[in-house]
């Protein structure tokens, strides 16, 4: 015993005379030497992850992270942190400091450590690494396959940890705090036509395997859908369950409020990989024409455009939008045939959805899921009266939950269905002439038919009827009202819910008045074609004087 530790002294003191006598270098050169004659009897090599590198996170430090912490649950160690935020889906497990683990990559084991040390570093984390230890002769398959390994599970255990949020731009920026969000609509969920929905999820899953394909092809990995028909028939229901099928981030984008091209295209350029970038209501979000209506916009309204049709074209499909992969753009709409084609074509808007009222494939999908049925008797019925209505998933959702009894649910919507037939049977969807009596109060214009004819009377000046360019209206007034307002048939209140009975009916009575309304804003964008010349005449004649 006495001669250990006289051996250790003797070590010591030749330690302390070397630092204290011998110069620096050569202190140096022993150390280094003496390292270099021990490591060839070492048969291990150890790589270390820092957490940072050049003040930038190490991906490999955060992918070991990850991978190592969905391994923790499932073996034996004595300490593991666990931990779970909001912005996560499922537990985090992590090492404790100085702790270490084995991984096994093809039968050869990896001797993984965790170290950290907070006397150091700017961060409040201090500085963190883990250590790889391995056998010598594997260095090649653990540079080449095994740390390519983790960061693919890496990649794609954040992808399924991470909650679906929603983005929003205000000021010409997203918003720096997203909101999470819990909507609960799926394919699964979605009231849809069974054929289309199937395409449209065989498309996603498609694309989301193809990313190889499209380096292959020379193609930027992404994908475009246009969802339009009427308004309430699911567009924003489908984004969900988007988002919800791919785990997708969604930005929400409103052009009106972009203040340039030059944000537009920053605003793509900020946006995370694998998310969906959406447009709603794309063709009015701006004053964006379609070229081919022959409808030429007013100088002032030019002037007034902040997003252009260029712009836009290029936030599509330009050099910038080369930036990211695994993007999906959707756009919005309830009139296809107002946006520019050049918008439509394959490579900006690869996939054209049209969503419709509801119909029979659509009902039984609720049916199955509201009252957990998949056929009744009186789905017959249904059937025959879903095509002479225009009724849409969510308001045939609604009736089909006021109860879980499925033969008195079955029954109320029939009765809601075929009121809605004895609406347009009886003439009682028509607008009494009394409420156009207060729109011609206001505009001083005199109303025709709206069949619809709409020529401009106001103040004064006059020209030829023009018929719109819409959709021809749903509801006719039967009587011509006059320029000051006064009918030529005079109808008392009640004759405005004449015989109806139910609060549905005054709801119905609203919905067609919308549709005058919007037949009215079709005709005066048509009545553009005829003004517009003169406008741009008179500036440029007023210019010259």
């Amino acid at each position: 015993m006495n001669s250990v530790w006289a051996l250790l002294a003797s070590i010591a003191l030749i330690r302390t005379t070397l630092y204290n006598y011998l110069p620096e270098k050569l202190r140096l050169y022993i150390s280094a030497r003496f390292e270099e004659w021990t490591r060839r009897f070492n048969t291990d090599e150890t790589m270390v992850f820092k957490d940072y590198q050049s003040s930038k996170m190490n991906q490999l430090f955060q992918a070991a992270n990850l991978y190592l912490g969905e391994s923790l649950p499932t073996i034996s160690i004595p300490r593991v942190t666990v931990e779970k935020t909001e912005n996560v889906r499922n537990l985090t497990f992590s090492m404790e400091k100085n702790t270490e683990m084995i991984d096994v990559y093809e039968n050869i084991p990896m001797k993984w450590k965790y170290f950290s040390d907070y006397s150091q570093g700017m961060s409040k984390h201090g500085i963190r690494w883990y250590e790889l230890s391995f056998h010598k002769e594997y260095k090649s398959l653990v540079t080449n396959c095994y740390l390519p390994y983790i960061l693919e599970r890496a990649n794609k255990i954040k992808e399924r940890n991470r909650v679906v949020q929603l983005h929003t731009a205000a000021h010409d920026f997203w918003t720096p705090k997203p909101v999470i969000i819990q909507h609960p609509m799926t394919f699964e969920t979605l009231a849809m036509d069974g054929n289309l929905k199937k395409e449209l999820v065989e498309d996603l899953d498609r694309f989301m395997n193809s990313k190889e394909y499209y380096q292959q092809i020379g193609k930027v990995w992404k994908r475009g859908y246009l969802l339009y028909g009427p308004p309430g028939t699911g567009k924003s229901s489908l984004i969900a369950a988007m988002a919800n099928h791919l785990n997708f981030d969604i930005y929400n984008s409103n052009l009106s409020a972009v203040s340039s091209d030059f944000v537009l295209q920053n605003l793509l350029l900020s946006t995370a990989n694998r998310s969906i970038l959406v447009i709603e209501d794309i063709d009015c979000s701006i004053k964006l024409q379609n070229r081919e209506s022959g409808i030429e916009q007013p100088i002032k309204y030019q002037q007034q455009n902040k997003v252009t049709l260029s712009g836009l074209l290029n936030f599509f499909d330009g050099i910038l939008s080369c930036c990211g992969e695994g993007k999906i753009l959707v756009a919005t709409t309830n009139y296809k045939d107002r946006i520019d084609r050049a918008l439509l074509r394959a490579g900006r808007m690869d996939m054209h959805i049209y969503l419709t009222y509801c119909t029979f494939s659509a009902f039984k999908q609720l049916a199955l899921r509201c009252l957990e049925i998949s056929d009744h008797s009186l789905f017959h019925h249904i059937e025959k009266l879903l095509p002479k209505v225009k009724v849409s998933p969510a308001e045939v959702a609604g009736e089909l939950m006021k109860t879980r009894d499925p033969k008195a649910s079955t029954e109320g919507l029939i009765k809601h269905l075929e009121e809605k037939v004895n609406l347009i049977a009886d003439g009682n969807s028509e607008v009494s002439p009394k409420h156009h009596s207060s729109l011609s109060q206001t505009s001083n214009c005199q109303v025709h038919k709206s069949s619809i004819s709409l020529p401009l009377a106001c103040n004064g000046a006059s020209m030829d009827n023009v018929k719109s360019p819409g959709p021809k209206p749903d509801v006719s007034v039967k009587s011509k009202l006059t320029a000051d307002g006064e009918g030529d048939n005079n109808f008392e209140k009640t004759d405005l819910v004449r015989d109806r009975s139910s609060r549905h009916n005054i709801l119905q009575v609203i919905e067609d008045m919308e549709k005058e309304l919007l037949s009215y804003k079709e005709a005066i964008i048509a009545l553009q074609k005829k003004s517009c010349g003169t406008l741009n005449k008179l500036a440029g004649i007023k210019a010259t004087i």
